[in-house]
């Protein structure tokens, strides 16, 4: 039996060497993801603080000429982008861009329409200070919207603020560590005799918030035994 159970855990622990060997750790990348505030459906999770508050800022254009829309849009952005650098702790993320034409009686700079000729989706991020949350990040974040001078018939509108991690995946190898740990905890509570298989390791590490401050990691895995 106890033969049985070494081998178990050490397949258990091959597997995690593989899930770490095989997936690239994106150690280059300057991802910024978002926390979900769905729970998470794992029992393992790594807690930690958040990097940043991200606040949505959708810009809208009213303007009735749809080439006036789309300059005025853009001007917006690259304006934003600009007091962001000059605040010298804020940072840019661009997120969807939406460009249509209005529709109207009188061709597509007249008449009536449903929806702006323009939206751009950008997101604001203000780092999480040692002894901040997510309230005093976001206060900053709004004095800043709150004091731009927008351009022609452009306004700004807030989301929904939630925290974000600056590359997730820079954390992997300390999630697989903790998943390995469990699972060997899983084996010697069990002594199954069957085979182990896991699932989900290569999956991309995801984040959940968990109050105002702190977020976790964890992967969507699942473990089974085949007797």
């Amino acid at each position: 039996m106890k033969t049985k159970r070494f081998i178990i855990t050490a397949i258990m622990f091959a597997v995690i060497r593989s899930a770490m060997a095989g997936v690239s750790s994106g150690g280059g990348s300057q991802l910024i993801v978002v926390a979900e505030q769905q729970p998470k459906m794992v029992a393992i999770a790594l807690a930690m603080p958040a990097d940043f508050v991200s606040m949505p800022i959708r810009i809208v254009s009213d303007q009735r000429n749809t080439a006036q829309a789309y300059d005025e849009t853009r001007q917006a952005v690259e304006m934003i982008s600009e007091r962001a650098k000059e605040h010298g702790e804020l940072r840019i993320s661009k997120g969807v861009v939406s460009l249509t034409q209005h529709q109207g009686g009188f061709g597509i700079s007249s008449g009536s329409w449903e929806r702006p000729a323009a939206t751009v989706e950008i997101f604001l991020l203000a780092p999480l200070s040692t002894n901040g949350n997510i309230f005093s990040s976001a206060v900053d974040a709004a004095k800043f919207v709150q004091g731009l001078s927008m351009p022609g018939k452009t306004r700004c509108e807030i989301g929904n603020i939630q925290l974000a991690v600056e590359n997730p995946e820079q954390y992997r190898s300390r999630v697989l560590t903790l998943i390995a740990e469990e699972m060997k905890k899983t084996a010697d509570a069990l002594s199954p005799q069957g085979r182990i298989h896991v699932q989900g390791l290569a999956g991309p590490v995801m984040v959940g918030q968990v109050d105002d401050r702190n977020v976790q990691l964890f992967l969507n895995y699942s473990l089974s035994i085949e007797r």
